[in-house]
């Protein structure tokens, strides 16, 4: 490694790159008329050429010539309409009511009929039917009066076609009640009201239903027996693969006997026939 000794501290590194130089600005630019704006400016200044003479200091004023008063209403010329300019008709001023008043008059004169409006009222109240009086029947001896259809007391809607029928919701709960007692009625046909259903029939819809759930439980089952460890080589281990085993077996012979025959009853021991 080398090492370098600097004896003289009076070096300036400062004057070893120059920046780059400025460029000296060109002339301004001064337009054609530029001379005669500038002899305006000098003879007006900033104000410009005056609008107006000034008035002569030798006359004197006259009344109302000195400066301008500002409070006086000022009469400007108006505007042409812009209907004249268009050649539209211009809308008509809005009507006084003493001119409406009159003109209403005029017009009641014009159309007066000769129809006497209050003769053919009484008339037409003479020959009007009059209104049935309510209904009423007393209740009690101190003379309290009731209205029975008001009360219930007499039928109303019995002309209608469907007066005293069940209504479509009961009718419904009935046939499905029916139903039901048909399909859960005995094998035998004794099945009464009196009798107690000792056998059931499994539909087709309700076997598929519980072969789907078998089938499912045997896969749910499957895969938890899959998931024991290799090595059951403690008691609750054994136990556990030893009902899952099983568990399997009984749903293997549930779906084996449900497939294999067609019509499935269903008997209930619990149940004891009950006599009349």
């Amino acid at each position: 490694m080398s090492l370098v000794f600097i004896t003289n501290h009076n070096e300036v590194i400062t004057d070893m790159f120059k920046g780059p130089t400025r460029q000296p600005r060109g002339p301004l630019y001064k337009g054609k008329f530029h001379a005669e704006r500038a002899k305006e400016q000098r003879t007006h200044a900033t104000m410009g050429v005056p609008q107006e003479e000034p008035p002569d200091p030798q006359k004197f004023l006259k009344k109302g010539h000195g400066q301008p008063c500002y409070t006086k209403s000022i009469e400007l010329e108006k505007p042409g309409r812009i209907c004249e300019k268009l050649q539209a008709k211009h809308k008509a001023d809005t009507p006084l009511v003493r001119d409406l008043y009159e003109a209403h008059k005029i017009h009641e004169k014009l159309v007066e009929s000769t129809k006497n409006f209050v003769k053919g009222n009484i008339q037409k109240a003479k020959e009007m039917k009059a209104k049935d009086p309510d209904r009423k029947i007393v209740v009690d001896r101190v003379g309290t009066k009731i209205n029975p259809v008001a009360q219930g007391l007499e039928p109303v809607y019995i002309k209608k076609p469907v007066y005293g029928d069940y209504p479509k919701y009961l009718k419904k709960f009935k046939e499905e009640a029916e139903l039901k007692r048909h399909l859960t009625k005995d094998v035998m046909g004794t099945g009464t009201s009196h009798q107690a259903l000792r056998c059931k029939y499994i539909t087709g819809m309700q076997k598929r239903e519980m072969l789907a759930g078998l089938k499912h439980n045997w896969e749910e089952s499957l895969k938890l027996l899959q998931q024991l460890p290799i090595f059951t080589d403690t008691l609750p281990k054994k136990v556990k693969k030893t009902k899952l085993e099983n568990c399997l077996k009984q749903l293997e012979r549930d779906i084996v006997l449900l497939e294999r025959h067609s019509c499935i009853f269903v008997y209930d021991d619990r149940k004891k026939a009950k006599t009349p």
